[in-house]
């Protein structure tokens, strides 16, 4: 396999078990910011049942600031095909990934966990009993969750939808790490 293929597998692994919408709760034209580190990342990725897939991946995280506004991209070399996200912080180290769904309005949402200033990062999708964990949580903020094989699909009011993201992504219950990258050495 090679690096474009693997990252394109390790895009797909993060949107694939996402919270989806059809509506914007993050920005995708601005979010917080970190400090990728210089020279780029080494990623494993992980199953539903926490393997490790394939060999490991070489990545960069590019930063893409525009009007000082800030998105980024994870890319495997220049031929990589790189979608764009935002990061909206929850809490501490750990931020909201918005992605905007490529076939639908609306976005992509998953958890990412930045750690020793940004030099790894983790990103964390829904687990099995990430449902569980929702209902009562979602109840609280006047938003549905549906889930199913592919991930989850949150509606409702759109400031609802932020809160529950807000409030579900500061609680590591109810997500399993998919994705974890350190800086290379």
């Amino acid at each position: 396999m090679t690096a474009q293929q693997r990252l394109a597998l390790l895009s797909a692994l993060a949107l694939t078990a996402c919270v989806s919408t059809n509506d914007e709760p993050f920005s995708l034209d601005d979010g917080d910011a970190v400090a990728p580190a210089a020279g780029g990342y080494v990623c494993d990725s992980y199953d539903a049942a926490g393997e490790k897939i394939d060999a490991a991946l070489q990545a960069r995280l590019i930063a893409l600031r525009r009007d000082k506004k800030t998105q980024y991209a994870l890319v495997g070399d220049s031929t990589s095909p790189a979608a764009p996200f935002t990061l909206h912080r929850a809490k501490a180290d750990l931020s909201i990934v918005a992605a905007a769904n490529s076939d639908a309005p609306g976005e992509g949402l998953f958890v990412a966990e930045f750690a020793d200033a940004a030099k790894a990062f983790k990103f964390y999708v829904e687990a099995d009993d990430f449902a569980a964990q929702a209902q009562a949580i979602a109840a609280q903020h006047g938003v549905t969750v549906a889930s199913d094989r592919f991930g989850a699909d949150l509606a409702g009011p759109v400031e609802g939808q932020r809160a529950f993201m807000i409030e579900m992504a500061a609680e590591p219950k109810g997500w399993r790490m998919s994705t974890d990258c350190r800086a290379k050495p």
